[in-house]
């Protein structure tokens, strides 16, 4: 007879806990499973107990697979079917491989980012849940979020579908999207339909060359296991999107020379005619840095301009400098008292900004005023609610109140700058395409969701691997108690 297992004490805090040796089912520290296969048998499990259906024999368990998907040899691959030959031709979307929208003949990857053109014509794409391996929400919501922004989806997959490329250690991070996208196929059937036929969709799945790809760049080396900030992510993923393309380019227009420092602001700057005939001296802060797809789809601009009184009198003119800036996003300070929806947030970010001990050339002290506006607007406006505030007393404190944000955002005329460029503007407008929320009181936890528009007046939301419909818009506009807007998303209107 065999000797009874040994007991196991573990001390948590002021209690001791006693577990027999042969009863131990725990492990410590507690491991979060990494194998794809695991949580594929978890989503089962759970969508069979949420069905009620009974519990099926075990079919034998696949071979396991903790490594992430090979890469492919080129985009035009992950098209080719399965057991193709090398010798086999690659056809990409029904065109031979190199061909992109229109008959257009790509050479290589700079050349499909040269003459890609923003688009909102992007196929539907089934439904399917991100597996969130231990506080990956954060990235969850935004890989959603990109997946059905039109424009991006179009990109990437005009980037796989027309180009016959082989994959370069240069651009991971546009890697690991395309193959992201890939995972995705193509559905016009109603979200509702499909979720009614829990078995239509796709299992949910852990975007593992995502995590390749950032762990490869050094970046979010704590995934899976410290929560992150949605915005700092995304910012992160699509400004490294546009750093590969932007160097891709660059290797386009000069394949001999050597890498180009990044744009500088002009310090030079020009002299343009402004309000009223006044010149104005303009410069430039950075927007001559490449023009890039991200650039096109996220990218717009801000006049700032400083007004400074010149010496001799009221009827001297003021002295108008004014720095143009480009932007991927708006962040919108949403703590002041009267900031209760999203166009008060605007009217908050062109207020006029007073100057105080400013000292003009004369060598006499002037009141300053510094005003920012709209000048050039992007077909995808990505509107970042600035929900932490740091208090000196408190630290960093989340902002809970309830900001109200329309379906159809149209763009105040006082919100935009005084040029020719900007009056182009003043009929433009925008329709709600997804929010991101967060859950909880602190920068550092909580939990976050988010609700997409797949198709015409088609909301879904999506909380990791949980999928469900919305009845309606008016379901993402209401105010919720347990979450509050985090991140907009805004299409141009058609």
């Amino acid at each position: 007879r065999s000797a009874p297992a040994p007991h196991i004490s573990v001390r948590i805090g002021d209690v001791d806990i006693t577990i027999d040796g042969d009863k131990l089912a725990a492990q410590f520290p507690l491991h979060i499973p990494r194998e794809p296969d695991f949580w594929r048998a978890q989503y089962r499990e759970y969508r069979r107990r949420k069905a009620g259906r009974p519990r099926e024999e075990e079919a034998p368990a696949p071979s396991p697979a903790a490594k992430p998907k090979p890469k492919p040899a080129s985009w035009a691959a992950l098209l080719r079917p399965s057991g193709a030959g090398g010798a086999a031709r690659a056809a990409t979307n029904g065109r031979p491989a190199g061909e992109g929208p229109g008959g257009r003949q790509f050479t290589s990857l700079e050349d499909a980012l040269a003459h890609w053109t923003v688009g909102f014509n992007a196929p539907a794409v089934r439904p399917r849940g991100l597996v969130n391996t231990g506080n990956m929400c954060f990235m969850n919501v935004v890989l959603q979020a990109l997946l059905y922004c039109a424009p991006f989806r179009s990109m990437l997959g005009s980037i796989k579908g027309s180009v016959a490329f082989s994959f370069k250690a240069s651009t991971p991070l546009l890697e690991a999207l395309i193959q992201y996208v890939h995972e995705f196929k193509h559905d016009k059937s109603s979200a509702e339909q499909l979720l009614q036929l829990q078995e239509a969709l796709e299992e949910p799945f852990v975007p593992e060359n995502v995590y390749a790809a950032l762990q490869e760049k050094g970046a979010f080396l704590t995934l899976r296991g410290q929560q992150e900030d949605a915005q700092e992510f995304m910012s992160y993923l699509v400004d490294g999107i546009h750093e590969e393309m932007a160097l891709a380019l660059q290797a386009r227009r000069a394949p001999t020379a050597a890498p180009a420092p990044a744009a500088e602001p002009d310090a030079g700057g020009w002299l343009e005619v402004g309000p009223d005939n006044r010149g104005v001296h303009m410069r430039d802060a950075g927007e001559s840095a490449a023009r890039t797809p991200i650039t096109q789809i996220f990218g717009g601009a801000l006049r700032s301009t400083l007004t400074v009184p010149q010496a001799g009198g009221g009827r001297a003119r003021a002295l108008h400098s004014s720095t143009r800036e480009p932007f991927r996003w708006l962040a919108l300070d949403v703590s002041a008292a009267g900031v209760a929806t999203v166009e008060d947030a605007l009217d908050e970010l062109v207020a006029p900004e007073s100057i105080e001990g400013y000292v003009n050339v004369q060598g006499e002290s002037v009141h300053v005023t510094k005003q920012i506006l709209l000048e050039r607007m992007p077909p995808v406006l990505v509107l970042h609610l600035k929900r932490f505030v740091f208090c000196a007393d408190a630290g960093v404190q989340k902002v809970h109140k309830f900001i109200e944000y329309p379906a159809v955002l149209a763009l105040a005329p006082n919100w935009l700058a005084r040029t020719p460029e900007a009056a182009q503007l003043r009929r433009a407008r925008y329709t709600l395409s997804g929010v991101i929320y967060h859950h909880g009181s602190h920068a550092s936890g909580g939990h976050y969701t988010c609700d997409i528009l797949r198709s015409a007046d088609e909301w879904l939301r999506f909380d990791d691997i949980d999928i469900a419909c919305l009845d309606s818009v008016d379901d993402v506009l209401a105010e919720k108690k347990d979450r509050t807007a985090y991140i907009l998303f805004y299409s141009i209107a058609s």
